[in-house]
């Protein structure tokens, strides 16, 4: 991971991101490990603005190529992709 980058504070922004994207309540129990598109959280628009804002706030690169969305796409798992 990033050196510059804090995990937790991470986890927390793109946490805070989810909240405001989705409906009012409805992401308020989502942790960090909870399946966004799975759940139905996000949609495909919202998990690509999720990833544009992640990239935004890390300065790192997304590979959509190599990521496998059968994993889960959880704040962890993409930001375990996002900065491996």
């Amino acid at each position: 991971m990033n050196a510059d980058v804090d995990p937790a504070a991470l986890e927390k922004n793109l946490l805070d991101w989810v909240r405001d994207w989705t409906e009012e309540g409805a992401a308020q129990q989502a942790g960090p490990d909870t399946d966004l598109a799975g759940t139905g959280l996000l949609d495909s628009m919202g998990l690509v603005a999720l990833i544009s804002y992640l990239e935004d706030e890390t300065g790192a690169t997304f590979d959509f190529g190599t990521f496998d969305a059968n994993g889960g796409t959880s704040v962890r798992a993409l930001i375990r992709h996002c900065l491996p």
